[in-house]
Protein backbone atom coordinates (compact mmCIF):
# COMPACT_ATOMS: atom_id res chain seq x y z
CA UNK A 1 0.00 0.00 0.00
CA UNK A 2 1.22 3.50 -0.71
CA UNK A 3 1.68 6.13 1.63
CA UNK A 4 -0.99 8.70 1.64
CA UNK A 5 1.09 11.52 3.53
CA UNK A 6 1.41 14.50 1.33
CA UNK A 7 4.81 16.45 1.33
CA UNK A 8 5.41 20.35 2.13
CA UNK A 9 7.46 22.75 0.99
CA UNK A 10 9.37 26.16 1.15
CA UNK A 11 10.86 28.41 -1.36
CA UNK A 12 13.27 30.94 -1.11
CA UNK A 13 11.27 32.48 -3.67
CA UNK A 14 8.19 32.24 -1.69
CA UNK A 15 9.08 32.63 1.56
CA UNK A 16 5.62 33.99 2.66
CA UNK A 17 3.94 30.83 0.86
CA UNK A 18 3.66 26.80 1.19
CA UNK A 19 4.05 24.46 -1.59
CA UNK A 20 2.78 21.02 -1.53
CA UNK A 21 0.69 18.60 -2.71
CA UNK A 22 -3.60 18.56 -2.94
CA UNK A 23 -5.27 15.17 -3.31
CA UNK A 24 -4.01 14.27 -6.72
CA UNK A 25 -0.37 14.86 -5.84
CA UNK A 26 0.11 18.14 -7.69
CA UNK A 27 2.24 20.72 -6.41
CA UNK A 28 0.27 23.55 -5.19
CA UNK A 29 1.33 27.35 -3.75
CA UNK A 30 -0.69 28.95 -1.07
CA UNK A 31 -0.27 32.01 1.32
CA UNK A 32 1.38 31.15 4.43
CA UNK A 33 -1.74 32.37 6.75
CA UNK A 34 -4.51 31.21 8.14
CA UNK A 35 -7.17 29.72 5.30
CA UNK A 36 -4.48 30.72 2.60
CA UNK A 37 -5.45 27.51 0.82
CA UNK A 38 -8.19 28.96 -0.35
CA UNK A 39 -6.12 30.93 -2.22
CA UNK A 40 -4.12 28.45 -3.73
CA UNK A 41 -2.11 28.46 -7.12
CA UNK A 42 -0.77 26.22 -9.32
CA UNK A 43 3.21 25.83 -8.71
CA UNK A 44 5.24 25.93 -11.95
CA UNK A 45 8.72 26.61 -10.70
CA UNK A 46 11.55 23.77 -10.64
CA UNK A 47 10.86 21.44 -7.60
CA UNK A 48 14.93 20.82 -7.08
CA UNK A 49 15.15 24.12 -5.37
CA UNK A 50 12.22 22.83 -2.93
CA UNK A 51 12.89 22.57 0.50
CA UNK A 52 10.60 19.96 2.46
CA UNK A 53 9.46 20.86 5.84
CA UNK A 54 7.37 19.05 8.25
CA UNK A 55 3.79 18.95 7.45
CA UNK A 56 2.53 20.74 10.90
CA UNK A 57 4.26 24.29 9.43
CA UNK A 58 1.05 24.65 8.04
CA UNK A 59 -1.26 23.88 10.16
CA UNK A 60 -4.48 26.48 10.38
CA UNK A 61 -3.89 27.16 6.35
CA UNK A 62 -6.28 24.52 5.40
CA UNK A 63 -4.26 22.38 3.83
CA UNK A 64 -6.07 19.21 3.90
CA UNK A 65 -3.40 17.34 4.46
CA UNK A 66 -1.82 19.21 7.27
CA UNK A 67 -2.45 18.80 11.22
CA UNK A 68 -5.80 20.24 12.38
CA UNK A 69 -6.73 22.35 15.23
CA UNK A 70 -4.42 24.23 17.42
CA UNK A 71 -0.76 23.95 17.73
CA UNK A 72 -0.28 22.72 21.77
CA UNK A 73 1.41 25.76 23.71
CA UNK A 74 4.91 24.64 24.83
CA UNK A 75 4.09 20.92 23.47
CA UNK A 76 1.23 20.05 26.22
CA UNK A 77 -2.14 19.14 25.89
CA UNK A 78 -4.56 22.33 26.31
CA UNK A 79 -7.55 22.52 27.54
CA UNK A 80 -10.36 25.28 28.19
CA UNK A 81 -11.25 27.38 31.33
CA UNK A 82 -13.98 29.43 31.19
CA UNK A 83 -14.38 32.67 32.97
CA UNK A 84 -17.18 34.85 33.53
CA UNK A 85 -16.83 38.08 33.03
CA UNK A 86 -18.74 41.42 32.64
CA UNK A 87 -18.61 43.58 29.91
CA UNK A 88 -16.73 46.41 31.39
CA UNK A 89 -14.37 43.84 32.49
CA UNK A 90 -13.49 42.00 29.25
CA UNK A 91 -13.52 45.22 27.70
CA UNK A 92 -10.52 46.84 30.20
CA UNK A 93 -8.99 43.52 29.53
CA UNK A 94 -8.66 43.76 25.64
CA UNK A 95 -7.75 47.66 25.68
CA UNK A 96 -4.71 46.03 27.88
CA UNK A 97 -3.92 43.16 25.64
CA UNK A 98 -4.13 45.91 22.81
CA UNK A 99 -1.57 48.17 24.36
CA UNK A 100 0.35 45.26 24.89
CA UNK A 101 0.04 44.27 20.87
CA UNK A 102 -0.81 40.50 22.11
CA UNK A 103 -4.41 38.31 21.47
CA UNK A 104 -6.58 38.72 24.56
CA UNK A 105 -6.30 34.96 25.59
CA UNK A 106 -2.21 35.46 25.20
CA UNK A 107 -2.46 38.09 27.41
CA UNK A 108 -4.89 36.74 29.61
CA UNK A 109 -2.42 33.52 30.21
CA UNK A 110 0.58 35.62 30.58
CA UNK A 111 -0.88 37.66 33.46
CA UNK A 112 -2.12 34.62 35.16
CA UNK A 113 0.64 32.75 35.45
CA UNK A 114 2.33 36.09 36.30
CA UNK A 115 0.14 36.35 39.11
CA UNK A 116 0.62 32.72 40.26
CA UNK A 117 4.05 33.19 40.02
CA UNK A 118 3.92 35.89 42.38
CA UNK A 119 1.83 34.32 44.86
CA UNK A 120 3.56 30.83 45.35
CA UNK A 121 7.01 32.69 45.69
CA UNK A 122 5.02 35.03 48.45
CA UNK A 123 3.99 31.55 50.12
CA UNK A 124 7.20 29.99 49.95
CA UNK A 125 8.99 33.52 51.18
CA UNK A 126 7.47 33.79 54.24
CA UNK A 127 6.86 31.20 56.78
CA UNK A 128 3.33 30.45 58.08
CA UNK A 129 2.30 30.16 61.59
CA UNK A 130 0.66 27.23 62.69
CA UNK A 131 -1.30 29.37 65.57
CA UNK A 132 -3.40 32.39 64.99
CA UNK A 133 -2.36 35.64 67.24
Amino acid sequence: MADARRKLYRSKEHPDHWIGEDEHGVLMMWPAHRRGWLKRTGFSGPKRQLEEVDSALARGTGWPFGPVGRRPRDGEASSTLGIRVTTSERAKWQHAADKHERGLTVWARDELNAAADRALDEDGARPRSKSKP
